[in-house]
């Protein structure tokens, strides 16, 4: 019985090792950067620093040339260190290293009106750039759609703010 137990007792040890081993390792010092465009009418840009600063840049290409001038609107800030920790787990948990470079560009298609993604993750000295057509359905992992979602509601949440 005491065998048993300390079989059990071996068996969760090691079990808990190779969990801790297969976790993706903590991201520091990366810079993460974001666009979401649509040809020819807005542009989104979005920068994440290592010093948890960030920039937001908003161009809206429609109405400035129905207008004649251009007006980007820009927001700087620094991250909490809860919304910075957010952004490092989504990022570490998306695996951007391991996904193509490009999705939905392969087949032949209209993409003036397509909202186009494009993710850089610089991490060690290396990038590692990620395009998305979202007009095309490609499966795209869920862990990297969560990244999308959460840097867009992100943005939106700071440029309402400013305007």
């Amino acid at each position: 019985m005491m065998s048993k137990i300390i079989n059990l007792c071996l068996s969760v040890l090691f079990l808990s090792c190779l969990i801790a081993c297969h976790r993706s390792p903590v991201l520091k010092d990366f810079t993460y950067r974001y666009s979401m465009e649509s040809i020819n009418n807005f542009k989104v840009e979005f920068q994440l620093n290592p010093d948890s600063t960030y920039q937001i840049g908003q161009y809206n290409y429609f109405f400035d040339k129905y207008e004649g001038k251009a007006k980007p609107i820009f927001k700087e800030g620094k991250l909490t260190r809860d919304e910075f920790d957010r952004f490092a787990g989504l990022i570490t948990g998306s695996q951007l290293e391991k996904m193509n470079d490009s999705y939905g560009f392969d087949r032949g298609g209209d993409t003036d009106n397509s909202i186009i993604y494009v993710i850089e993750l610089k991490h060690n000295e290396q990038s590692k750039f990620v395009s998305v057509n979202s007009s095309m359905d490609e499966y795209l992992p869920d862990s990297f759609n969560r990244l999308i979602t959460f840097t867009g509601g992100f943005i939106s949440d700071k440029m309402e703010r400013v305007e």
